[in-house]
């Protein structure tokens, strides 16, 4: 597979970088390069190596269970106003389709 300059400017173009002509030929010539290089470890025959020394000692896992927060203080006792487990926060202006969502205004 190989890059080319067009394929780096799109892509830059929607990340919204602004890339000189220079920058964008070395980035595709990069890009390219390291392409190559997995091209090659790709093709690298791995039959019969013996494995590393991650997988012959994995990290203990921890037991999959479920804890519920201790927090010194419930939600419902800190919250200016709660209903049926739930924070309840004042409407938004813009929501109620008044004179300042139409300005943009908040």
């Amino acid at each position: 597979m190989t890059i080319k300059r067009e394929d780096v400017a799109k892509v830059a173009e929607l990340a919204r970088l602004e890339l000189g002509d220079d920058e964008l030929e070395a980035l595709s010539r990069d890009c390219r390069s390291i392409l190559e290089f997995f091209e090659a470890i790709r093709d690298v025959d791995v039959k019969g190596a013996t494995p590393t020394g991650a997988l012959e000692h994995p990290a203990p896992a921890r037991e999959d269970r479920v804890d519920h927060d201790h927090l010194e203080r419930q939600p419902a006792e800190m919250a200016p106003d709660w209903r049926e487990g739930y924070f309840v926060l004042p409407r938004l202006p813009a929501l109620d389709g008044g004179d300042d969502a139409a300005d943009g205004e908040a």
